[in-house]
């Protein structure tokens, strides 16, 4: 899924504890600033994508507004370091001398290089690599270390989006079934499992159990799951067919999706945006350079009010 959370599943693999630090408070901006998430909008933003948006095409997109420069790659989430998205990525350093990369996957409150962050960064490349550290946040990090530039996480706290949720009336059972969605995309899109065949299910629910139960500091929702039958069954209720063998899955949760998942998805991705935003106009402000690294489903939500504060950017795709 392309705007498939990241740090709940990523955070769950790191090999020590995540402890949050202080980090400087920046006001969030108004939901209006922020365009809804939606395929209609993908097309519109991003027209270089095939057919109707179903697969992201990586790109880089370059801002200079007075001494401010931000260059955005936005990423199809990859795993292989060949991928078009460590393209963009190489290319987003060939851009500018950024003074702060911004990452997706954890949360801007652990601060400025973490060291269960650095340590990950550390295993890119490594014959070991998990999903985690084989991806492109920790690729982004990686080269950051490399050039002694610092590097935050884009996300707010769980405790954030959880309060957020619950105020907008999502329930415990809400979250749990999305978080378990969120991890099962996650584990196909990596090539954890193959497919979504019943002994692919069987093989990787226990470690989705797992991730849910983590607590909020470790990018887990604090919350038990459901039996594997009883979420098979939700999943027929909400969308009509069985998930063992859905090969509609993952699309069928992302950015079209009307389902209550969906709705959910669309609050909590306002949530991250609105956190997103805040950030890097903070670090703007502050650094004047800034490298952001995150799926391309956020720039087009934010494509208006980065326009408006920074001017037109020029648009890079990175092909296969």
């Amino acid at each position: 899924m392309k705007r498939q959370r990241l740090w709940g599943a990523l955070m769950g693999m790191l090999p020590m504890a995540v402890c949050v630090y202080a980090a400087t408070p920046f006001t969030l901006p108004s939901e209006d600033r922020i365009l809804p998430s939606s395929l209609e909008l993908e097309r519109k933003t991003e027209p270089w994508c095939p057919g109707d948006c179903a697969v992201t095409v990586p790109f880089v997109a370059s801002y200079r507004k007075g001494a401010e420069r931000l260059v955005f790659v936005g990423a199809q989430h990859a795993f292989r370091p060949n991928a078009p998205t460590m393209r963009a990525v190489d290319e987003g350093f060939a851009e500018i001398q950024p003074h702060m990369v911004i990452v997706e996957g954890f949360p801007t409150a652990m601060g400025e290089n973490p060291p269960p962050l650095v340590a990950e960064a550390h295993r890119y490349g490594a014959p070991d690599a998990d999903e985690f550290a084989r991806g492109e946040a920790m690729y982004a990090a990686s080269i950051a270390l490399l050039r002694q530039i610092p590097f935050l996480g884009g996300e707010p706290t769980r405790e954030e989006e959880l309060q957020v949720l619950k105020t907008k009336g999502f329930t415990e059972a809400d979250i749990a079934f999305s978080g378990l969605l969120g991890g099962l995309s996650q584990a196909l899109r990596s090539g954890d499992i193959p497919d979504t065949s019943p002994g692919s299910l069987v093989k990787i629910y226990p470690r989705l159990i797992q991730e849910l139960k983590l607590p909020l500091d470790h990018g887990g929702w604090n919350l038990d799951a459901p039996s594997l039958d009883k979420f098979r069954q939700h999943y027929r209720d909400i969308y009509g067919v069985d998930l063992a063998g859905d090969h509609e899955f993952p699309l069928r949760i992302d950015a079209g999706d009307t389902t209550r998942h969906g709705q959910q998805s669309r609050v909590d991705m306002m949530t991250r945006d609105r956190h997103l935003l805040g950030l890097i106009e903070q670090q703007l402000a502050e650094r004047h350079s800034v490298l952001v690294v995150y799926g391309a489903s956020h720039w087009a939500t934010l494509s208006a009010a980065l326009q408006q504060r920074l001017g037109k950017p020029k648009v890079r795709p990175f092909l296969e």
